[in-house]
């Protein structure tokens, strides 16, 4: 058996999962999510109650299917059943981490976001939110080439507490497109793997586990990234459009309606949006300017947030 972390709840596996990060903590058995390799059921115990590319599923049951790779069953938030059909582990798991992992939130009444960070301090991280090809993680490696340590990739979970809003991280795993990683220089290009061998994809995979922090971490604030128009600026984002801005960035939002999630995504997105400030950062689009985009985005908006902290103490 295998022991690990991920989005802050304790997995515990028969298989490998080298994405995630290794504990030897004792877990509270209520808590734990189960993870095997096993037969997938070829219905649901209950009846579905929506179908999707791939998918079917209702609130407490979850059947994904990925052609010539795997089939997934995840139940309850509790348990995931694995059943390779004809891909490579690495793919599998590549499935499993993402859309395994964010079914078991959302069985949990977790709402899992598609953002990327960095810390602005030792305890506070500033996230990135956009669709998939709009630059967060690319903003977040410009963003460490200028001193800011990584906080997580392409997700995390958020809610709030007292008042303050705070993330835990996915896994410490960092996915740049081949152009991107030509352009950094704070990942060693040695390092990548590839992410999907079936599908040809110029995109590439790098480990953090030694810098990932698995602990929840308070929020300063979530900027939308845009490549619209023909100059780079930035500006605050309303509450009221904070809110359709932040629900168009759930990850896996289509799937919220089958699992009955509405009010659970409802009261996530109006505690978040009250919280803390939110910004929205443009860049032309088709243009090289993720280095002078980081450097805006950390004069414009990391700086006013380290002064707001000095007028604060």
């Amino acid at each position: 058996m295998f022991k690990y972390l991920s989005y802050g709840i304790p997995v515990i596996s028969t298989l490998e999962l080298a994405a995630f990060v290794s504990t030897t903590e004792t877990f509270d058995e209520q808590q734990i999510l189960y993870v095997s390799e096993g037969n997938v059921p070829d219905h649901l115990e209950n009846q579905p109650l929506e179908t999707k590319p791939f998918s079917i599923f209702n609130e407490n049951e979850f059947i994904y299917a990925v052609p010539e790779v795997a089939r997934y069953y995840i139940r309850d938030g509790k348990e995931v059943i694995i059943e390779r059909t004809n891909g490579s582990w690495n793919e599998v798991l590549l499935f499993f981490y993402a859309n395994c992992m964010a079914a078991a939130l959302f069985q949990r009444n977790l709402i899992p976001f598609h953002v990327s960070g960095v810390f602005v301090d030792k305890s506070k991280v500033l996230l990135f939110a956009a669709p998939s090809r709009n630059g967060k993680s690319t903003t977040s490696v410009m963003l460490q080439q200028r001193g800011y340590s990584p906080f997580t990739d392409d997700t995390a979970v958020l809610f709030v507490e007292n008042g303050k809003c705070y993330a835990q991280a996915s896994y410490p795993m960092i996915r740049l497109w081949q152009n991107t990683i030509e352009k950094q220089k704070v990942l060693p290009e040695a390092e990548k793997f590839e992410l999907c061998y079936n599908l040809e994809l110029d995109k590439y995979g790098f480990m953090f586990h030694q810098q990932f922090v698995s602990d929840r971490v308070e929020v300063v604030g979530i900027v939308f990234l845009d490549a619209d128009g023909s100059e780079m600026k930035t500006e605050k984002v309303k509450p009221s459009l904070a809110i359709q801005q932040l629900g168009n960035n759930v990850y896996r939002r289509q799937w919220l309606h089958g699992m009955k999630k509405q009010l659970v995504q409802f009261k996530q997105l109006t505690g978040i949006v009250s919280a803390i400030p939110l910004w929205k950062a443009y860049r032309p689009k088709g243009q090289a300017t993720f280095e002078s985009f980081a450097e805006m985005i950390e004069d414009q908006i990391i700086d006013s947030i380290n002064q707001r902290k000095l007028v604060i103490k």
